[in-house]
């Protein structure tokens, strides 16, 4: 298992980030690790109709990573295996600095910090460098649920009433986004201390999976998990948490994706049984990234007519709008307005707003 020299110091601090694919039960993770005596710092997310127990979020980290994230332009789970590169190039000096500044916060008087937030995938290298700058020697936590059940799971709750076409738009999205995920992660922790949990195996048995968690990452709790003590966790997990339990024969994605899905999902599973680390599997799991990656490039070359025409439509329709703004606009100008606004003629009117729209998805195009 990695160690890093912080890890042999018994009085450092540590940072426990919990990651993975939304709706694989990072909430349940973060609350139960919070009720063992970790500090989760708040406030969080406020709970709703999918996740009634609380997401146990940091409002701080949400927010940080949705601004990093547009700067990047980026989905919060994107699909594209640029996508970190992408986020690298925009992470700049200041946002290192605050991130170090809520970690120094945050862990004043606490030993051990957990910051639960699906979105660090693509910048678990930041956490770290700024975890080190503090003092503080991070080790992830990474859920894991599997793909058929994370797919019926969102869309139940983010496409519910979508049409049969929207719906497997979104399936088919998801699970790119859910395979990139899971292959981002595992390669950008595999030389840190880490662990993985089936969610099915917290909610099943969660003393047994809580003391795997605390061996492998180090971390300790502030009360006994034996078989034989009651505990508050006992009644904060809820096996009925696990409300959408669908296999692949539920959900209509493309079989080559799906096939890629359920063999990530079976080398995560080595590696949860592993302590978080078996080469094997992670080699096996580039192997998929790499397949993947070549089933976007040969579904962005077969939609490359469709995906122009959507561009020159934007154009025309961006160019057609701001025309007809440009006409109301002069149209309510009063007759005996002193000093009437300047009007452009059509054909510079014209030329400098496709001009604009032609930027615009120039943008597109590159992303």
């Amino acid at each position: 298992m990695p160690e890093s020299t912080s890890d042999t110091d018994a009085s450092g601090g540590r940072l426990v980030l919990i990651t993975g694919t939304g709706r694989s039960g990072t909430s349940t993770a973060s609350g139960t690790l919070s009720h063992l005596g970790l500090h989760v710092p708040g406030p969080y997310l406020g709970a709703n109709r999918s996740n009634p127990k609380g997401f146990f979020e940091s409002k701080w980290a949400v927010k940080f990573h949705k601004r990093l994230y547009e700067q990047a332009c980026i989905n919060d789970f994107d699909g594209r295996p640029e996508a970190i590169e992408l986020v690298r190039e925009a992470i700049t000096p200041a946002l290192r600095d605050e991130l170090r500044a809520f970690l120094e916060r945050v862990s004043k008087g606490h030993g051990q910090i957990v910051v639960k937030d699906p979105r660090t995938v693509w910048c678990q290298a930041l956490w770290a460098d700024a975890a080190a700058d503090v003092g503080l020697s991070i080790r992830y936590l990474s859920m894991l649920r599997h793909p058929a059940e994370v797919l019926g799971s969102r869309t139940e709750y983010y496409a519910s009433g979508a049409d049969d076409a929207r719906r497997r738009y979104y399936a088919t999205c998801s699970l790119g986004r859910w395979i990139n995920s899971c292959v981002t992660n595992e390669r950008e922790t595999r030389t840190a201390r880490r662990t993985f949990v089936r969610y099915v195996d917290l909610l099943d048995d969660w003393r047994t999976t809580m003391r795997k968690v605390r061996d492998d990452l180090a971390i300790t709790y502030d009360s006994d998990v034996a078989d034989d003590v009651a505990h508050p966790v006992d009644e904060f997990i809820d096996p009925d948490l696990r409300r959408v339990q669908v296999g692949w024969d539920d959900v209509d994605v493309p079989a080559q994706l799906r096939d890629i899905a359920e063999q990530a999902w079976q080398e995560q599973c080595v590696l949860a049984d592993a302590d978080g680390h078996d080469e094997a599997a992670s080699n096996r799991m580039d192997e998929l990234g790499d397949a993947y990656a070549q089933v976007l490039r040969d579904a962005q070359a077969v939609a490359h007519d469709a995906s122009e025409q959507a561009v020159r439509k934007a154009e025309v329709t961006a160019v057609r709008k701001e025309r007809e703004a440009v006409r109301e606009r002069a149209a309510h100008v009063a007759p005996d307005d002193p000093e009437p606004a300047p009007q452009e003629s059509d054909r510079s009117t014209f030329e400098r707003l496709l001009g604009k729209a032609r930027s615009v998805s120039s943008r597109v195009r590159s992303r």
